[in-house]
């Protein structure tokens, strides 16, 4: 089968168009396999977004023509996850798996779990910090908002103090060691059950390629009883 590749790919990407053909390839996958049918589908990053180029293959051999779709980068675009094996405290330092004094821990279980999990809650408040460091991708357009999505919940059978608690997004740009502020939405209200919380990064004067500090602040109040905030995922979407 590989000795059909260079054909195929060359011939749907010759189909795309002109534009295309000076960017590299990013990807492709088999997929849909029907009898003796299959559709090789490729993406190509370019410009504002990203080109998907579609082809049906019989016994190595296209039938015929390939198809284009241009999907824009937005709100409705790829996520992209953050490592959360990769998170630092406020500090910058990798955090381990116990938390302690506003620095959250990474929980895993084999073929179980993972998540970042704050400091546990005793009839009290803890906020626990944690930072990622990003850099934008090549299809960002410069510019445009950032739509941050942070999945996040709380367990343990305390009373959960509802409206305090919450998650707040900061970001920053770092050029040179120098971090400036950027402008993010308000905290919003963590639920206990987990939810996407969706926060906008404004873009004003980012570039493709800009490197972003996004630092999470995670506060769990619970008047009664135990409680543990827990991270799940955080992505940027585009």
């Amino acid at each position: 089968m590989k000795k059909y590749w260079y054909s195929i790919m060359t011939a749907m990407l010759f189909a795309a168009p002109a534009f295309a053909i000076l960017q590299p390839m990013t990807d492709y996958a088999v997929r849909s396999p029907n009898g003796s049918n299959q559709e090789i589908v490729s993406t190509v990053a370019v410009p504002g977004g990203t080109l998907y180029t579609t082809a049906t293959m019989n016994n190595g051999v296209i039938i015929g023509s390939p198809s284009t779709a241009f999907v824009p980068v937005g709100a409705a675009g790829v996520r992209r996850y953050m490592m959360l094996t990769d998170v630092k405290s406020a500090a910058g330092v990798p955090v381990t798996a116990t938390a302690g004094a506003g620095v959250p821990a990474i929980s895993r279980t084999d073929a179980t779990s993972l998540y970042i999990a704050g400091e546990t809650t005793s009839a009290s408040a803890v906020t626990d910090t944690a930072l990622f460091e990003l850099n934008l991708p090549d299809t960002y357009v410069a510019g445009s908002n950032i739509p941050v999505v942070v999945n996040a919940s709380v367990a343990g059978a305390g009373t959960l103090t509802a409206v305090s608690t919450t998650m707040t997004l900061s970001a920053y740009t770092e050029i040179n060691g120098v971090e400036t502020a950027l402008t993010v939405s308000a905290a919003q209200q963590i639920v206990a059950a987990g939810s996407d919380l969706t926060f906008t990064v404004t873009g004003t004067g980012l570039t493709p390629g800009a490197h972003i500090m996004m630092k999470l602040v995670m506060l769990v109040t619970s008047s009664a009883g135990s409680n543990t905030g827990h991270i799940n995922s955080v992505s940027i979407q585009g």
